[in-house]
């Protein structure tokens, strides 16, 4: 139930306003909205689930044949994409003619920011 509630609040934006429907190869999970007694953490799922236009379906795993053909290949999991030589580009041309982006440069060239540096043309701020 945990992955479904990070999935829910990550696409939240999309899925509010539109039914969809969440498959589940946990049992235990597609009895999720009939359970009587409900933890405190279930309740606060609960909670934030009311939101949503959804239906729990249970698929058992072995009838799940993409969950476990993308659960089987290790080389899917430790992919990663980097971004185009081309893309970075445009960032720093982009950069240019931003006014706000413009002035942080300035400031950060100065070292008059500690939150905001500039590397290879592109601006990088410190997150919180």
């Amino acid at each position: 139930m945990t992955v479904i509630i990070h999935c829910l609040r990550t696409w939240r934006h999309y899925l509010l306003g539109s039914h969809f429907i969440v498959k589940t190869d946990n049992v235990a999970t597609s009895y999720f909205q009939t359970q009587k007694k409900l933890s405190p953490k279930q309740a606060r799922w609960q909670d934030f689930l009311a939101e949503f236009d959804y239906s729990l379906e249970y698929k058992p795993g072995i009838a799940n044949h993409v969950a476990d053909t993308l659960s089987g290949k290790a080389e899917l999991a430790s992919m990663t994409s980097q971004p185009q030589g081309n893309i970075m580009d445009l960032l720093r041309e982009g950069l240019q003619h931003d006014p706000v982006a413009k002035s942080l440069i300035a400031l950060a060239h100065e070292g008059k920011t500690k939150r905001f540096w500039v590397e290879d043309g592109l601006l990088y701020t410190k997150g919180k």
